[in-house]
């Protein structure tokens, strides 16, 4: 089997270089065991597993996040970088998600686990029906919505888990604490109505 870590480019963002000495002791504590199932597993579905216990202990009471970690863009929600592993090259991030604000139909390409930290978010998935044999075509199945509190967890886990969207349903702001298997920089976004997807370019917000 193929390392499954060798297939990434390993970019170390500089936005990190100066925080990764400072960081809280619960989200350090959460690395290491991120760091531990990656080094004991080579399956992804363990690995996953285990993050998402990791990332009930890290949010079972609220994380306190300093205002550079909760930064939102002028329009749209927040993706602020908290750590990006210069060894397995996975990431950690805040988002932060103004009272309504959604995300469009989307896919990772990688797995993931998000914990909500504060407040409630709501996760629409979907599965793909077609074979993907047209380019830039792609029929969605809706298929659950999952309402999420403070303190729960959830996961993507590509290909057969990973079509999506989010959205802050209250009129308060929400921050989800999510770790991915990679930086995410691109990402396919998808037009349900049109039945057609599209690839879109993904950034940092601090």
């Amino acid at each position: 089997m193929p390392n499954i870590f060798a297939l990434y480019v390993k970019v170390w963002h500089p936005l990190v270089a100066n925080r990764v000495s400072s960081l809280d002791e619960k989200l350090s504590e959460h690395v290491e065991r991120v760091k531990d199932a990656l080094e004991e597993n080579s399956d992804i579905e363990k690995i996953v597993e285990q993050v998402i216990d990791s990332t009930n202990s890290l949010i079972r009471e609220p994380l306190v996040l300093a205002p550079e970690s909760l930064k939102t863009p002028v329009r749209g929600y927040g993706r602020n970088l908290l750590y990006h592993d210069p060894d397995y090259d996975f990431v950690v991030v805040a988002m932060v998600w103004p009272p309504l604000e959604k995300t469009s139909v989307h896919d990772h390409g990688t797995w993931g686990v998000v914990g909500v930290n504060e407040g409630q978010l709501n996760v629409t998935n979907y599965s793909r029906e077609d074979d993907g044999a047209f380019p830039g075509i792609a029929i969605l199945n809706e298929l659950d919505t999952i309402s999420a509190g403070e303190g729960m967890a959830t996961h993507v886990f590509p290909p057969e888990e990973d079509i999506h969207k989010v959205w802050n349903s209250t009129t308060d702001i929400s921050v989800s604490i999510h770790t991915y298997g990679k930086p995410i920089y691109v990402c396919n976004t998808f037009d349900l109505e049109e039945g057609t997807f599209e690839e879109m370019k993904v950034s940092y917000t601090s």
